[in-house]
């Protein structure tokens, strides 16, 4: 299966020039949800999807409690999650109080094995 995806007009303003320049972007394919991927998993194993569900839910919550409590989060060769945080500049180290950090961001990091199966990737129009 290919990801489709379609070829939009930017204006290419670098060095004051104004040509178009067309570039691709994905169309959606739709969504899978948690549901979805629990019935897939659980056709794929000993497991029912009631099962997978409930440790797929679990693992949420695992990954959410990890992240608040400071913890990269690996999961095998899906990636990695981690938090974002920021807070205004301040004059000096001690005026930075942690009622002024902010988490900002929960991000993801593909795991290596799954970002160089990104040259496998196929495209067609959409």
């Amino acid at each position: 299966m290919a990801v489709k995806y379609a070829c939009r007009p930017k204006r290419n303003v670098i060095g004051g020039n104004n040509d178009v320049l067309y570039y691709a972007i994905p169309t959606k394919s739709g969504k899978v949800d948690l549901d979805m991927l629990a019935e897939h998993l659980s056709e794929q194993s000993s497991l029912t999807k009631s099962d997978v569900y409930a440790t797929m839910i679990g693992l949420t919550a695992l990954v959410e409690k990890y992240l608040h409590n400071g913890y990269r989060v690996k999961l095998g060769q899906l990636g990695t999650f981690y938090l974002s945080v920021t807070s205004a500049g301040y004059e000096s180290e001690e005026a930075c109080t942690p009622k002024k950090v902010i988490a900002n961001k929960i991000c993801f990091k593909a795991d290596d094995k799954l970002r160089k199966n990104l040259k496998k990737v196929q495209f067609e129009r959409g």
